[in-house]
């Protein structure tokens, strides 16, 4: 196990050493991990910027609040209301 290590330890060096060497000598392995590399970046990036241009649709939990503060906003006065609101928030 030890000496499994060490050799792949090794390899990992010699491969981090002489990139080029590397890619020449296992090209469509190199090719795959850039491709899913590009992949995994894109989806990421993608993920972060439309995140914030899909609107969700709202869960119970906001659909219940909204129904609470419907019901009780013909009861308090404004003033309570708003203070209701300031810890939901």
């Amino acid at each position: 196990m030890v000496a499994q290590t060490n050799r792949m330890n090794h390899h990992f060096r010699e491969a981090v050493a002489h990139p080029m060497e590397t890619v020449k000598e296992h090209p469509l392995p190199s090719m795959l991990l850039m491709f899913g590399l590009g992949m995994g970046v894109g989806i990421v990036v993608a993920q972060a910027l439309c995140s914030s241009l899909v609107e969700e649709p709202p869960t119970m939990t906001e659909k219940l609040r909204k129904q609470v503060f419907d019901a009780v906003s013909g009861v308090l006065p404004p003033s309570m209301m708003r203070q209701l609101q300031s810890y939901t928030s």
